[in-house]
């Protein structure tokens, strides 16, 4: 019924916590954890390969190590070319589930909703950084359509369940080249159904990027990167769907000719 993917890279402190979470699910349907290891150098696959061996639902788990490193994006896009199942639910791994029905409560929904392409829940947030304060925005409704998924970002990516069909089996080959991936995911699957937010906090979602300040230079480069995403986007989804999308850019674009405009002039 479900697959979950679990990309990895270096979270020997934290894969346990985030296996046994999945693994231990109690559910009426059968599932799988595909977990994709980018090369870890640290002891990651050691520990995953003791789960396998010696947990009772040791078999529910594919687990890979890439023998080169992918990158995230890479590594997700692989990961995900591997489910097999009618839905998929995501959960990276540092990140772990804190309720043992979550899967449960999910399908149930989504199996008497059709029209819901995806559906999510709220998050505890652990911070790895002291400054950092970090929130996902709470919905006004637990119904969302496509602009309230454009407008902001709700979504942990550790609570959402997803039905496969709704971006036929795969992702779009311009993901390798985003710079995000469950934003844009997100957005495509909004494009095809409504969207199911439950209050209820079922996971905890690690914050490990906190904290971290970028100069003026990385900011422009992220901010052609959203462009050229949200561009895509507008492809996938069509002009007369996009509008909101067509906001984001236009905002980047003036955003960008700002900040050349504010540079000190150099004679």
């Amino acid at each position: 019924m479900v697959s979950i993917v679990m990309i990895t890279y270096k979270h020997a402190d934290y894969i346990e916590e985030a296996i046994l979470s999945i693994i231990n699910q109690r559910c009426a349907f059968d599932f799988e954890l595909v977990i994709a290891d980018d090369n870890s150098p640290d002891q990651t696959e050691q520990i995953v390969r003791k789960i396998i061996e010696e947990h009772p639902s040791g078999n529910k788990i594919l687990y890979t190590k890439h023998p080169k490193n992918k990158g995230m994006m890479g590594n997700f896009i692989w990961a995900f070319s591997e489910v097999r199942y009618k839905y998929v639910a995501l959960c990276e791994g540092d990140d772990y589930w804190t309720s043992p029905n979550k899967l449960q409560k999910q399908v149930d929904f989504m199996e008497s909703n059709l029209e819901f392409s995806m559906c999510f829940h709220s998050v505890d947030i652990v911070m790895a950084h002291a400054s950092d304060h970090y929130a996902y925005p709470i919905p006004n409704s637990d119904v969302l359509l496509l602009d309230d998924v454009i407008n902001a970002h709700y979504i942990p990516t550790c609570s959402l369940l997803l039905r496969k069909e709704c971006i036929n089996g795969a992702l779009p080959l311009w993901f390798a080249k985003s710079v995000s991936g469950d934003i844009p995911l997100e957005i495509l699957l909004s494009s095809k159904g409504k969207t199911k937010f439950f209050e209820e906090k079922m996971a905890c979602y690690r914050r490990n990027e906190g904290g971290i300040s970028q100069s003026k230079e990385q900011n422009s480069r992220i901010r052609y990167k959203y462009i050229y995403m949200y561009y895509k986007l507008i492809g996938e989804i069509g002009l007369f769907r996009s509008k909101q999308l067509v906001f984001k850019i236009i905002r980047l674009i003036l955003s960008i000719c700002k900040s050349y405009l504010l540079r000190p002039f150099k004679a």
